[in-house]
């Protein structure tokens, strides 16, 4: 604990923490923007993107709270069985769906594409889970902002306030000329945007339920997982080396329409005030308070 006090991080932990988590990751990610593509500028932009986990580390500790009680959070794996199999069940069925909905509406899907080898699909996973969302983000997004503003919104709002967040934190890497986000198309960042948005009311509820970091790293490399199982068609996708605007729109409609289905299911059943049908995590609760 810190015997450092910071009446402004005292009286505005999630502020601090969200302006620590975009200083740390815009500054660390920053010189990558101006180097060629290669293995430097992708450990610059890795090392940044942990951010939202040191930020929320470092806040915690200038509180004077325990750092350990809310890392704890990291290695909560017994949850029951079920969020198991949300965890990796959600983010399979939203593919699934968006895939039949695809066939039905005539999009460009190819079932005749070969299915994803089981080796790359664990090497998204695990590389997902550490240093693509997982590890690096959800201790901080989840795991910190989500119970202290638990405290003071309902769930719903809680999450929506994250996903905002969240999704703006990500600027840097539409700067970045060689990282995948600076190619999207205008549909696709706008659907991006939204995407984003809507993950972060399911990653509430599968925290709010669980009180566990660990289920929502999984099944945030899950999500990030699941999108390559998607049989895209690459002929309908890219003509003429010119990526087809309206084909990438139907992917990214269609995903989004049934993640917002996820999104009013989970809502409608939950609540909006909890997304969660016990006590849901707040302050205290990493805190050790509750303990």
């Amino acid at each position: 604990m810190s015997n450092i006090r910071l009446p402004w991080i005292d009286n505005h932990p999630v502020a601090a923490f969200f302006v620590g988590a975009y200083a740390f990751t815009w500054l660390v990610s920053a010189p990558a923007a101006f180097m060629e593509e290669g293995w430097t500028p992708w450990i610059i932009i890795y090392i940044g993107s942990f951010g939202p986990l040191v930020s929320a580390a470092a806040v915690t500790w200038l509180r004077g709270d325990d750092v350990r009680v809310w890392a704890r959070q990291i290695l909560r794996w017994r949850v029951g069985w079920p969020w198991w199999v949300a965890a990796f069940g959600v983010p399979i069925a939203i593919v699934a769906f968006t895939t039949v909905i695809l066939l039905i509406i005539g999009g460009p899907v190819d079932l005749n594409q070969p299915f994803q080898s089981p080796v790359l699909i664990a090497i998204v996973f695990l590389f997902g889970l550490t240093v693509s969302g997982g590890l690096n983000e959800e201790p901080g997004w989840r795991g910190f902002a989500q119970p202290y503003l638990n405290d003071r919104y309902d769930a719903l709002t809680a999450s929506l306030i994250i996903g905002v967040v969240w999704a703006v934190w990500h600027l840097p890497y539409f700067l970045i000329s060689f990282a995948p986000h600076s190619g999207f198309t205008v549909v696709n960042q706008v659907g991006w945007f939204l995407g984003i948005v809507l993950l972060s009311v399911i990653l509430a509820w599968a925290y709010n339920s669980t009180g566990s970091v660990l289920i929502v790293m999984v099944l945030h490399a899950m999500v990030n997982s699941a999108d390559i199982l998607i049989p895209l068609a690459p002929d309908q996708i890219v003509v003429d080396d010119v990526i087809v605007e309206t084909a990438v729109a139907t992917v990214t409609v269609t995903q989004l329409a049934v993640t917002l289905f996820v999104v009013f299911a989970i809502v409608a059943y939950f609540g909006r005030d909890s997304l969660s049908r016990g006590e849901i995590p707040r302050a205290a609760y990493i805190r050790g308070e509750t303990q």
